[in-house]
């Protein structure tokens, strides 16, 4: 049996412009899997899904340190590809009024027209996400989010938390993250 192996970085775009990659694949004959996963190898993906330019290499050192950077980076890939999501990064306090953007501790994931702000937010250096629902720790394991934990601090909307770790707590994120998304 001969395995032969090829690993391509890019958008789904331009992965499927690829002239080579197209050749490559016409030329194998045998049975064809891709995987699409956030991080391979401890190798980032060439584009923080979500994330502006400016924003980009202060995520990137944040997922250098974290400890699920391929998980964190599934969330956002699939929270922004939800209608009117948008990644933003904080503007701080007492900062001018023309002062970029702060990426460098959390990001606010944000539903495009709400007036409720941000629906959740995310830590990539924690792979921590940060959920606008006030939910008891029973309504939790009642809706089988059993990775997720209530908050006894900070805002009373944001009460629910799930720290990224395994398939398992990436599903629940997404799971609650839909709900709290729905709610905006």
């Amino acid at each position: 049996m001969k395995l032969t192996v090829f690993q391509f970085e890019g958008t789904p775009e331009e992965l499927d412009a690829s002239q080579v990659l197209r050749e490559l694949a016409d030329q194998h004959h045998g049975s064809t899997s891709v995987a699409a996963q956030g991080v391979r190898d401890g190798v980032l993906p060439a584009w923080i899904p979500g994330v502006a330019d400016e924003g980009q290499q202060p995520v990137r050192q944040l997922l250098g340190r974290s400890p699920a950077p391929g998980l964190f980076v599934q969330f956002l890939a699939e929270t922004t590809r939800w209608e009117n999501v948008s990644v933003h990064g904080i503007k701080r306090k007492n900062a001018p009024s023309d002062a970029p953007l702060d990426y460098s501790r959390y990001l606010r994931l944000r539903r495009q027209g709400s007036q409720f702000g941000g629906f959740a937010y995310v830590y990539a250096e924690h792979s921590a996400i940060n959920l606008r629902l006030n939910y008891t720790k029973q309504q939790l394991d009642e809706l089988g989010a059993i990775t997720a934990r209530t908050l006894t601090t900070g805002h009373r909307e944001y009460r629910v938390s799930v720290d990224l770790s395994d398939e398992t707590s990436l599903a629940h994120a997404l799971q609650l993250a839909k709900l709290a998304y729905d709610a905006t």
